[in-house]
């Protein structure tokens, strides 16, 4: 009798798995066939629509993770079948990953870890598919942490709680919308960069009087490309109105004959010239790397992916730029010092304050884009790697630190200048001139700066 049923049961197994594999408008992992058993013991929790038995939920929950994962993740994507396994002596069929270059499959349990490594093949660095394994546990943990048969069925008055592939929603008033923190799986880039969140609408069905989820959830709060894409822009255009304020100083530096011959508006007017350098460098990365990675799939032109030579350069010239201002800030500062500390030292060359700018800009910028390029960096050398950031960033938080010791001590002799009388008319000017020019120390970024370290 039982053999009867199991080949019966397998018949229409068969059956149901060509009407599936015909229905290309719905998704394998979505199909509420063959993931029951007939115990009446069994305990079950919703994903989405469907009902599953416990002992088949990761492999569909693990299934929708993948379907849904964003696809900027994936190097490619793994058609999916159905498979007959036997849980308990009974017949019933599982999602697969149809592994066609080697010829097998491989199921969407991420506690099976053979299988994963095959997964793993399809995703593009660890980082991503992490996050992927990330939802997979986090649907693990709504179905046997959230759900009871007694809370995964509509009522009259509330939403039953439903895994709908990215998020857990529990239980919810009728005629209100649930709100929770946005999918990791929402999000361009593989981390949560921000809190927001997605919502779902828990509305009453007049026909069944019932109350039902809404069935599709709102992730559009949850798109972050359009934020960055906001705010890069607004960033391009404050660089641009602050190129136009520091071109018409140059141009004054540059045509009287007494500016140009002046050390300390030399250093000043460097400073500008290197602030309207990094401008540009920083807009055209903007524009033509990190927007354009922003855009969709088909309008992009995938440049940080392809991660050619040309934006590399960008990236050095860029980073080379930034540290041009470090190295700018720290001559004004020893500058400054010179005149009020040292007040009777000799004059300093032209040559040596260049040799100092071009030594502190590309020093430091070459021995990091050493680094980048040993490791084989992607991304255009954008994005951070291995920490290697605090080669730049060391440098320009030194630059900060000598500056900091160089304010105080002239502060220090202004005071002991000031008890004893001892000031003159160029010293008292240089030490207006100091306090009006703090900024140029660099001192507002080290209350300003925000560096995620973790």
């Amino acid at each position: 009798m039982c053999s009867t049923y199991s080949f019966v049961g397998v018949l229409v197994g068969l059956i149901f798995v060509e009407v599936a594999l015909a229905a290309s408008d719905r998704n394998i992992c979505e199909y509420p066939l063959f993931n029951f058993t007939t115990k009446n013991t069994a305990e079950y929790c919703r994903l989405r629509n469907s009902l599953y038995d416990k002992k088949l939920w990761n492999y569909y929950a693990g299934c929708q993770c993948y379907v849904y994962t964003n696809r900027a993740r994936l190097k490619f994507l793994y058609p999916t079948a159905l498979e007959e396994i036997n849980v308990d002596g009974e017949v019933v069929y599982i999602p697969v990953a149809n592994v066609t270059d080697l010829n097998r499959t491989a199921t969407y349990d991420h506690r099976k870890k053979t299988d994963l490594s095959y997964i793993r093949r399809s995703f593009k660095n660890d980082a991503v598919f992490n996050n992927y394994v990330s939802c997979c546990k986090e649907a693990e943990s709504c179905c046997f942490d959230a759900m009871t048969n007694g809370n995964i069925n509509s009522t009259s008055t509330h939403c039953p709680a439903i895994w709908d592939a990215w998020t857990c929603f529990h239980p919810t008033k009728a005629n209100t919308v649930a709100r929770y923190p946005c999918s990791s799986q929402a999000y361009q880039a593989p981390d949560e960069v921000c809190t927001l969140e997605s919502e779902k609408q828990c509305i009453l069905n007049t026909t069944t009087q019932l109350v039902e989820w809404v069935q599709q959830t709102d992730y559009t709060v949850c798109a972050i490309a359009p934020v960055y894409t906001r705010r890069y822009n607004f960033h391009i255009i404050f660089l641009g109105i602050c190129i136009g304020f520091c071109v018409p100083a140059i141009c004054i530096f540059f045509l009287f004959e007494k500016l140009r011959k002046t050390i300390r508006v030399i250093l000043h007017r460097n400073l500008l010239i290197a602030i309207c350098v990094r401008n540009v460098f920083t807009i055209l990365s903007k524009k033509l790397v990190i927007l354009d990675q922003l855009k969709s799939p088909l309008e992009s032109s995938h440049r940080m992916e392809h991660n050619g030579v040309a934006c590399r350069i960008l990236a050095f010239l860029e980073t080379s730029s930034v540290n041009t201002i470090y190295a700018c800030m720290f001559l004004d500062a020893y500058y400054l010092h010179k005149v009020i500390v040292r007040a009777f030292a000799k004059e300093t060359k032209k040559v040596f304050i260049y040799s100092i700018l071009l030594g502190m800009t590309f020093i430091f910028s070459l021995c990091w884009a050493i680094a980048m390029a040993a490791k084989k960096a992607e991304n255009c050398w954008m994005v951070n790697m291995d920490g290697l950031q605090w080669t730049l960033d060391g440098f320009r938080i030194a630059v900060l630190m000598v500056n900091t010791i160089l304010l105080a001590d002239i502060i220090r002799v202004m005071i002991l200048k000031l008890k004893h009388g001892s000031t003159t008319k160029q010293t008292m000017a240089a030490f207006r001139a100091t306090i009006f020019l703090i900024p140029l120390f660099g001192l507002h970024i080290m209350i300003t700066a925000k560096k995620n370290c973790l």
